[in-house]
């Protein structure tokens, strides 16, 4: 007997497209590497190597074009911060060879200085007039076995004391008696400061005590 109910139609279902895939190239790795291009201008070498790094993420994630862009971007980013730190070192070492920051072996005669709380060669040059721990009253030209090369201390520190001791007898006479507590103190160039041209030891009267000099020595 045959059915009185025909069969149903056969039912199509579209099938299931496949998602689109991201075409073209990634706008930030573009932008990285043409900041990092210009990375010597400093700011923009942050932001390429922000932007590398973010458009690394975006590309891993939506499979666009431009890892290499932003892969140059960072190294050049790295490569620029990395010379800018370097010129930057080498500016401030620059400076203190040439004394920009004063040293007791860079000061001329009649300058005076206030030493830092530890003893040594640094110093800060001030007027004669304001309270001071020291003045270079003179200067002993010194030599070495070589010409451009450091002696060392022991050819040096022999000359620069009995050098500066003949310089405080012609100079103040046996009697001299400061206006306080002070005693003979004598400076003589390291080896940075010998390869800046520094060949002369600097003759001092220092304070012994916390009492300070507030005028320029007689004598």
């Amino acid at each position: 007997m045959s059915n009185p109910h025909p069969p149903n139609p056969p039912q199509w279902m579209p099938g299931a497209q496949a998602p689109v895939q991201p075409t073209g190239r990634n706008g930030l790795a573009v932008a990285s590497l043409i900041l990092g291009i210009l990375g010597i201008c400093g700011f923009s070498l942050i932001l390429g190597l922000i932007l590398g790094i973010v458009a690394l993420v975006q590309i891993g994630r939506t499979g666009q074009s431009g890892r290499g862009l932003a892969i140059t971007g960072i190294v050049l980013s790295l490569v620029w911060a990395g010379g800018l730190a370097i010129g930057v070192i080498y500016i401030a070492d620059k400076a203190k060879t040439t004394g920009t920051t004063p040293t007791i072996v860079g000061l001329k005669v009649g300058e005076c200085y206030n030493t830092p709380p530890g003893y040594g060669e640094d110093a800060t040059k001030v007027a004669c007039t304001a309270p001071h721990d020291g003045e270079v009253f003179d200067t002993v030209p010194l030599k070495g076995y070589l010409k451009g090369e450091y002696p060392g201390e022991d050819t040096l520190e022999p000359q620069a004391k009995s050098g500066c001791e003949a310089k405080r007898a012609a100079r103040f006479g046996a009697n001299y008696t400061p206006p306080v507590a002070a005693e003979l103190a004598v400076f003589y160039p390291d080896s940075a400061a010998w390869a800046a041209g520094k060949a002369a030891a600097v003759c001092t009267l220092q304070v012994t005590s916390d009492t300070q000099f507030t005028g320029p020595l007689g004598g």
